[in-house]
């Protein structure tokens, strides 16, 4: 399980948006155990806003990412998508718990830190070559505005 939230370069992709949207999901790890720190009603309202942009975030990423992989013919994609909706699912659980007044908080951290290590650390990192820039398909993003130098 991770401990240390610092982004570090070893975590990047090569691709700007992707590394960008991988650095929010590892300060939500880290504000997920701030929130473990205190208790209360302050706690638990930190914990429900730290879901909501979860799921915000989750969305937007995933998107991001399948659609590269897509354009790209990443031949691991369904297993890929999989992955996202399990994710999702999980995401989906934790909020009803929370609406409910059950949420365990220590579950959502590790939830978290979990997913960090096997999905971004491993998955993504094998995937790696499909979601970077410089992707050697030669296909451009779609729809996304990935950054690129001599553009031209």
């Amino acid at each position: 399980m991770i401990t240390d939230f610092e982004w570090q370069e070893c975590y990047s992709i090569g691709n700007a948006i992707i590394d960008q949207q991988h650095k929010t999901m590892l300060r939500l790890c880290s504000e997920a155990s701030k929130c473990l720190e205190s208790s209360g009603p302050e706690s638990r309202e930190m914990f429900h806003d730290l879901l909501h942009e979860m799921s915000v975030c989750a969305r937007e990423h995933f998107a991001t990412e399948e659609t590269l992989l897509h354009a790209r013919h990443y031949p691991m994609l369904a297993e890929h998508q999989a992955e996202h909706d399990q994710y999702q699912v999980r995401l989906v659980v934790f909020q009803i718990s929370a609406m409910q007044g059950t949420l365990d908080q220590a579950g959502v951290f590790r939830f978290l830190t979990e997913w960090w290590g096997s999905h971004i650390l491993e998955s993504d990192m094998a995937c790696r070559s499909y979601l970077a820039e410089n992707c050697s398909s030669g296909l451009d993003a779609p729809e996304q505005p990935v950054l690129q130098e001599n553009s031209k």
